[in-house]
């Protein structure tokens, strides 16, 4: 009896000391400051950082690329529509007159077709920047929103597969090189298909950054299926490339991190009053940029966000998919409504 008392206290203390450490791990997650200073920096011509904002018109996008510019960043705005973009950069810069601003117009959703993107070409334009950071956000949901598998045509589940995961996959390999100092372009002279080289040794190392900004719908949620399922393509590709920067010894120069973002207000499908469980467009920005440097791979940024996460994975999985099947089915009454 003496030793099963001493083996349930050992349990016990072990228990309590466990979730004692998980506790302050996740407060540090939340109180540490930021390290986005590590990527803001000249390079030796004297350039200064850039950083390139993947579906900058609205939303998320915008407010990181305006957040960026505060910290002192100049931006690359990166969308589809010319006008669109033009605009953010005119009120990007009214604001903050100091950074410089380019734009990138690329479809995403057509990102599969090589004459849509070209990102040979992209590679070629940003190559001459000092870019230091990308963030990985362009993103949407289906048109109409909230329906199920079956009542989407062929081509708007495929080019929304292709907006929310093969666009990051195609454009973080193009850049990569880039970010990593290691592409170097060839002579203006060279005519011939070798255009370009890559080498370890082509400059200096450097920090650089990149961002993914995913959704917890990456676990599966009903009614935005394949859109859920490109959430978790990117994810897990962010994911993959963390441990590939380990294994192959560059992990200190290039942060990896995927952001699960929750419930959001101000973006494209949600106009509604902000709460503390559905923030404002900007607050999500401040809590992505706030946790860079956090030693993650993948993380919930911002704090309400993560308390429900963690109460989501210490219940049942049959009461999480009730709670999820009620909330979804709420919305979509709610659109029902608005049509």
């Amino acid at each position: 009896m003496g030793s099963f008392n001493s083996f349930t206290s050992a349990l016990g203390a072990s228990l309590v000391l466990y979730a004692s450490y998980k506790f302050l791990d996740t407060a540090r997650l939340y109180l540490r400051p930021s390290g986005l200073h590590r990527y803001l920096y000249t390079d030796a011509s004297g350039q200064s950082s850039w950083a390139l904002v993947t579906g900058s018109t609205s939303g998320i996008g915008k407010c990181l690329a305006f957040e960026l510019a505060g910290h002192g960043f100049n931006i690359v705005l990166h969308g589809r529509n010319p006008s669109k973009l033009e605009t953010v950069r005119d009120e990007l810069q009214a604001i903050y007159p100091n950074a410089e601003v380019r734009i990138l117009v690329a479809d995403a959703s057509q990102c599969h077709r090589p004459e849509a993107v070209d990102f040979e070409r992209i590679r070629e334009e940003l190559a001459s920047l000092h870019l230091t950071v990308l963030i990985n956000c362009a993103g949407s949901g289906a048109s109409p929103s909230f329906g199920a598998l079956e009542t989407y045509a062929r081509d708007t589940i495929l080019d929304n597969l292709h907006l929310n995961a093969a666009f990051s996959m195609l454009l973080t390999a193009t850049l990569l090189p880039v970010l990593r100092g290691q592409y170097k372009k060839a002579p203006e002279h060279v005519s011939n298909g070798n255009v370009a080289e890559f080498s370890a040794a082509s400059r200096p190392r450097r920090p650089a950054l990149i961002v993914n900004i995913g959704s917890v719908t990456d676990d599966g949620f009903p009614l935005v299926s394949f859109y859920s399922a490109g959430k978790a393509a990117s994810h897990v590709l962010h994911k993959a490339m963390a441990r590939e920067a380990a294994l192959d010894g560059w992990a200190d120069d290039v942060e990896i991190v995927s952001h699960r973002i929750g419930a959001v207000t101000g973006v494209s499908h949600t106009q509604a009053p902000p709460t503390l469980l559905r923030p404002e467009a900007r607050t999500i920005a401040k809590a992505v940029l706030a946790r860079t440097g956090c030693g993650r791979k993948s993380v919930v940024p911002y704090w309400p966000h993560a308390l429900l996460q963690l109460f989501l994975g210490a219940i049942p999985e049959w009461m999480v998919d009730g709670m999820i099947n009620t909330a979804m089915r709420r919305v979509r009454d709610e659109e029902a409504k608005k049509e």
